[in-house]
């Protein structure tokens, strides 16, 4: 079992202030560029930036922002949210000459001034795992965010100093802290680490625990009472043992796992960090908090996969532009297979819950019409034009890298087991890919595919062209025999009743809402029978069948018919009255509810087991916590 460690309240402040200190701190000839933060109008949601940097002697300097972080694949232009830069000599005061370059990028000409110094303001308030929040109770700030850096100098050591408000009486940082005695000055070697730091400012909730030999600390921003910080912090030592376990290696020196209790939600990866956000309301109802169990797991399992075991594109971060890469899929799908498996390893889940958590990954795959037309490689290359940017059509048109491949990772792991007995899995792939290709190495696809046959010892290319270089509809089939599992219906009824009832019951295959008394389409399914009928987003539904259509009733006027029943639809679409014939179908399969084989055999029964408890642990439901 982890070890949690309970700290004394009086001790807990000199903690924070030194438990980072004792990290070894780089050398570099460079004079570190120097940042002071400062709060004078949070409650206006406004944080003050002084960066002092020495030139060189150079006449003329260019600083720039990111306009990505990474693990968020979106150019989301941070700079949109700077206000009254400007530049000024550090020994007379005197304002120079500055000028934008572009959308990121400002020149400043020094007049031969040794020191400048920059000030600017950032606007934070948006509330998420990627950008800044900054209000009268907290501060979260983001380096690629919050920093600009001097351009060719992001080697250098970027030095920040928070000074903190009189309410407040924490900052927080995974990075070390800066040689001397401030609490609140932290240290990053270069541009990629202050980037990869994200602070915390306020008066935040420790709670420490030590696994493996590494101190980790869950720190509570917000819950107003209605979490238990304590239970959380076991909860989340556990998932840090399993994946240490599994991994074989803990690669970083401390860890800490800010829990924004924020009424928000996401999370995002960093070397020795994540930032996490949930409700209050999560802690005490137990599917939700399996939810924020499975999310604490699936950043942390990104410490490993795609921290440091990185795409060959990402080994070096171009922070102004889009970097493609078409594996997404491997630093993604699989960390979202894994979340839920540690769960069940470590003994906080079920396998009745485990399973319901795999269903849900399955169903999103199978009902998302999407997936017969993108596939699992450019669902990965385009994230950047098309995962944070969905329409109405989305789900027509694209797959989730997540879920799809949570979904194949499911079935690799299935494929490499069968081919070599049980003697292998993901497990050992994961592994070896971390062997072989963490650091400055990366990987490419050839790579994981590679080292995938030769463990599998089966040439896998033609199971990886099918499940994530195609559009093939995939089947599951194969892993649920290794298993002993199978697909039931959600609802527990009988199977042939389930689908007699499915066969009888109208489909029309469109979403909609009601607004201002008016029943408005929302979404329409790709070839489902609205689809066909050609009814389009925003389309008015007036009448059905030579009827008037109120919103409230339009569910209940669908069930009178039947599939293959044809009938007219009056709709209004942009002031214009048009009339439509629609014939219904059958409605489409909603569950694939997972379960055990009732006369599974007791090879599929040992499979099983050594699959969900390879440690050899007990699993069961931790009574302890909700």
């Amino acid at each position: 079992m982890p070890t949690i460690t309970r700290c004394d309240p009086s001790r807990l402040l000199g903690i924070l202030s030194i438990g980072f200190a004792l990290a070894p701190l780089p050398s570099a000839a460079a004079e570190p560029i120097d940042y002071v933060v400062r709060f004078p109008q949070a409650q206006n949601h406004y944080v003050e930036i002084a960066m002092t940097i020495s030139t060189r002697s150079r006449k003329v300097v260019e600083v720039r922002m990111a306009t990505w972080t990474p693990g968020s694949y979106l150019i989301r232009e941070y700079a949109r949210h700077v206000e009254s830069l400007k530049a000024v000599s550090v020994d007379d005061g005197q304002e120079l000459p500055i000028e934008k370059r572009d959308k990121q990028r400002w020149r400043i000409v020094t007049e031969g001034q040794p020191k400048i110094r920059i000030e600017y303001r950032l606007y934070c308030r948006e509330m998420s795992v990627r950008t800044n929040w900054v209000d009268r109770q907290f501060a979260i700030l983001n380096g690629a965010a919050t920093f600009l850096t001097l351009d060719g100098e992001e080697d250098t050591l970027h030095d920040v100093r928070i000074e903190l408000p009189g309410a407040w009486k924490r900052s927080i940082c995974a990075l070390p802290l800066r040689p001397g005695d401030d609490p609140h000055a932290y240290r990053a070697t270069n541009f990629d680490q202050l980037v990869d730091s994200p602070i915390l400012v306020g008066n935040p909730s420790v709670f420490p625990f030590q696994v493996g030999g590494r101190e980790h600390w869950l720190v509570n921003q917000g819950g107003d009472g209605l979490w238990d910080g304590a239970a959380a912090a076991r909860g989340a030592a556990q998932i840090v043992a399993e994946h240490q376990r599994m991994w074989g290696t803990v690669p970083y020196p401390r860890y800490v796992f800010f829990n924004l209790i924020t009424e928000s939600r996401g999370g995002l990866e960093h070397d020795d960090s994540t930032l996490l956000m949930t409700s209050r309301w999560n802690y005490g109802r137990r599917k939700e908090y399996l939810d924020w169990l499975g999310l604490v797991s699936h950043e942390f399992f990104h410490t490993w996969n795609v921290r440091r075991l990185r795409p060959r594109e990402l080994v070096d971060y171009d922070y102004s532009q889009e970097v493609f890469f078409p594996t997404l899929w491997i630093a993604e799908g699989i960390t979202s297979y894994y979340q839920d498996l540690a769960l069940i390893r470590a003994g906080l889940c079920t396998q009745k819950e485990y399973f319901q958590r795999l269903s849900k990954i399955i169903e999103s795959v199978k009902k998302t019409p999407g997936r017969l037309v993108q596939s699992l490689r450019d669902s990965s290359h385009d994230t950047w034009i098309k995962f944070y940017r969905p329409d109405e059509n989305a789900r027509n048109a694209r797959i989730s890298y997540y879920t799809k491949g949570a979904a194949v990772a499911f079935l690799l792991d299935a494929k490499i087991r069968q081919l070599t007995g049980d003697e292998t899995s993901l497990d050992d792939l994961m592994r070896a890919l971390y062997r072989d290709h963490a650091g400055e190495r990366g990987y490419a696809p050839e790579d994981f595919r590679g080292l995938a046959s030769q463990l599998a010892q089966t040439d896998l290319d033609e199971w990886f062209q099918r499940h994530v270089d195609s559009v093939e509809e995939i089947d599951f089939t194969p892993a649920l025999m290794w298993w002993g599992l199978q697909f039931r219906p959600e609802t527990g009824a009988a199977s042939d009743e389930t689908e007699k009832a499915r066969k009888t019951t109208a489909w029309f295959g469109a979403s909609t809402r009601a607004r201002d008394g008016r029943l408005l389409v929302t979404r329409v399914v790709r070839d489902g029978p609205a689809f066909r009928a050609g009814v389009n987003v925003d389309d008015e539904i007036v009448a059905w069948d030579g009827f008037r259509v109120l919103p409230e009733s339009w569910g209940d006027r669908l069930k009178r018919y039947r599939p293959g029943d044809t009938r007219s639809l009056l709709v209004v679409r942009r002031g214009k009255i048009m009339k439509i014939q629609a014939t219904l179908a059958d409605a489409p399969r909603q569950s694939w509810q997972l379960q055990s084989v009732k006369a599974a055999t007791p090879e599929q029964q040992q499979r099983r087991e050594e699959w969900l408890n390879p440690a050899g642990r007990e699993v069961k439901k931790n009574q302890a916590d909700p």
